[in-house]
């Protein structure tokens, strides 16, 4: 696989979701002002992190089996599908017993959930689920631009739903979730249909495979297999957001809504790193490629010199654009941003092997860089918070990613035997097709 040619394909269409993101962002912002995007955006967490954790690895754990022709593809489809009735069962059942929890008193109280907002959630769980699923699926046929081009046009979508509500002068935070809800819901319904059209596509389609095991026991493998990798990915998120929950523990949601704008902003400069890190799921699990380990180098090399290089015009641009925001609300979001952006450079590289872990099979590298971190970012939030308010936390969160990202190398250059030099710094060949 051509690393710069498909890599900028996904690169256009990433940024376009960035974009798209950006200003459905800001939109929210607007219309909600501190208070309600601070709730937004914790709404927003407990979906992802719970959706993350339903999703189980169940895809993550497809790909070796599906790339190395293991099992015939529709048995792992059907045992997908398996889990995925599972989790709707559950999340039914869920819908109605949270009420009866202490976990509805915060929800009620602090994000002002009602019946509607529970309904919502409860679906976008599942059609991120879905999602995540199905976009493994097809990473592991060889399409790696379709989850990113798909999650693109829905990120397009959302900000046209968005920012009609906010010319109208009816958004509010119930229909800012449905709205979220619903173009998720659409995207996996595509992803979906992409999937079955790609079965017979798979390594294994044309090769007469044994029987292997029942559906309930191929599902239990893809679940052991996948639930170590999964702690990554809901580490992963946890270390993005939990900072906000934290914040809202010691502070108010007021001060999560200023914080997840700054946040927001940082994050922006890894397009580069999460455009390749789907090509190293791919490219890494071959086996038999002599030059994964080098192309996974070059892509650290991209992803960290992109990230470094956009640092500067963004800690200059966007303040401004927060200023601007609700007549000034927002405007304490710059010094956060500032203190991310280091910790936010420095994390690149592992933003990109976290494919490459992936792909070799090791996705419990990825868990424990993401347990460490996240204990570290935990740690730092609760001296800092109390301190120095919105700063701390922007502050702990940097450095905790900076130690995330120095394991993952670490681990990397023990696997591969590959200098610092060559690891980390950029050269004008990277740029190659």
């Amino acid at each position: 696989m051509k690393l710069a040619l498909t890599g900028s394909r996904i690169l256009v269409w990433r940024a376009l979701q960035k974009l798209a993101g950006a200003l459905v962002v800001l939109a929210v912002a607007q219309g909600l002002g501190p208070e309600g995007n601070g709730r937004y955006s914790l709404t927003l967490l407990v979906v992802t992190v719970a959706g993350a954790l339903l999703s189980a690895g169940v895809g993550l754990a497809s790909v070796p089996p599906l790339r190395r022709a293991l099992v015939a593809p529709r048995r792992i489809v059907a045992a997908q599908g398996l889990w995925g009735l599972g989790v709707l069962l559950l999340l039914i059942i869920g819908l109605f017993v949270v009420r009866a929890t202490p976990a509805w008193t915060w929800l009620e109280t602090t994000l002002t959930w009602n019946v509607s907002l529970l309904a919502a959630a409860v679906l976008a769980m599942l059609a991120m689920l879905v999602f995540e699923t199905a976009n493994y699926d097809l990473l592991a046929a060889g399409e790696v631009v379709v989850g990113t081009r798909t999650a693109s046009i829905r990120a397009v979508v959302h900000l046209l739903g968005v920012g009609a509500l906010l010319a109208l002068a009816r958004l509010d935070l119930t229909l800012a979730i449905w709205s979220f809800t619903v173009v998720q819901v659409i995207a996996a319904g595509y992803l979906v249909l992409r999937v079955r059209a790609a079965v017979p596509r798979f390594p294994a389609s044309s090769q007469e495979l044994p029987p292997g095991p029942s559906l309930p026991s191929l599902l239990g493998r893809l679940l052991r297999a996948g639930w170590i990798g999964q702690l990554s990915a809901i580490g992963y998120l946890l270390l993005l957001r939990l900072d906000q929950l934290l914040l809202e523990g010691y502070l108010d949601v007021a001060a999560v809504g200023i914080y997840s704008l700054a946040a927001w902003g940082a994050e922006l400069l890894w397009l580069v790193p999460e455009a390749l890190n789907p090509l190293l799921v791919h490219t890494s699990s071959d086996d038999q490629d002599t030059e994964r380990d080098r192309t996974a180098a070059r892509a650290v090399r991209l992803g960290l010199a992109t990230t470094a290089l956009a640092a500067v015009p963004l800690a200059l641009f966007l303040p401004p654009v927060f200023g601007l925001l609700r007549e000034g609300a927002f405007a304490g979001a710059a010094g956060p941003l500032w203190a991310l952006l280091p910790g936010v450079v420095a994390f690149a590289p592992g933003a990109v092997l976290a494919g490459d872990f992936i792909g070799r099979g090791r996705p419990n590298w990825n868990t424990q860089a993401s347990v460490v971190t996240v204990a570290i970012n935990v740690a730092l939030c609760m001296v800092w918070i109390p301190r120095l308010g919105i700063l701390g936390a922007a502050w702990a969160s940097s450095v905790a990613y900076a130690a995330g990202a120095i394991m993952m190398v670490l681990r990397f250059r023990h696997a591969t035997g590959l200098s610092w030099t060559e690891i980390l710094v950029p050269r004008l060949s990277d740029l190659r097709r």
